[in-house]
């Protein structure tokens, strides 16, 4: 198997807490059995919870997610 491959593709809007500008960050989940595959699963995901912020505007550490779409273009898994 790829190890490459990926199985789901998000899209995540990150509001900063400190300076309130939203930015669009993208999460691939890599394919393995307990991968996330639709927006609440991702959601409830230890991989969500690994992710790092760090806001482009004024280097805060502290977003919040204020939405999430589902993103199958380009993914062959």
């Amino acid at each position: 198997m790829d190890e490459t491959a990926i199985a789901a593709r998000f899209r995540l809007k990150v509001r900063c807490f400190n300076c309130k500008v939203d930015t669009i960050h993208t999460v691939d989940v890599p394919v393995a059995d307990d991968a996330p595959d639709g927006i609440d699963e991702l959601l409830d995901s230890q991989l969500l919870r690994n992710q790092r912020f760090t806001c482009r505007s004024c280097d805060a550490a502290i977003g919040v997610i204020v939405g999430v779409t589902e993103d199958r273009e380009g993914i062959y898994a």
